[in-house]
């Protein structure tokens, strides 16, 4: 089940601390809430102005290596991440040539 939240400044400290990491200055974001152990693909291509970015945490606040995706359709085998339970990630980016709007998924 995913639940998601509009947020506008100033933020709670446990999503503001992750929004500082990604050094971004956009004063909206949207925040998920998402069950861990179902496979995702991670894309990130430039496509007409706009380009998604991704970076994730563990639990301990470590930074985790993702599997990055090129565009779909031109590379065999997607690698697919598998998101553990207390795992955040934040897609941030690219759209229409400006900043893209950040979203910030926990992990339960």
């Amino acid at each position: 089940m995913i639940y998601g939240e509009k947020m506008a400044a100033p933020f709670p400290p446990h999503v503001k601390q992750y929004l500082d990491k990604i050094g971004t200055r956009k004063r909206k974001c949207t925040v998920y809430t998402q069950d861990a152990g179902r496979p995702e693909t991670l894309y990130s291509y430039w496509d007409g102005g706009s380009r998604d970015q991704y970076r994730g945490w563990d639990k301990t606040g470590k930074e985790i290596h993702l599997p990055i995706s090129g565009a779909p359709g031109f590379t065999q085998k997607q690698p697919e991440w598998v998101p553990q339970s207390g795992d955040v990630l934040v897609t941030f980016g690219t759209f229409m040539s400006k900043e893209a709007t950040p979203s910030i998924t926990f992990y339960k």
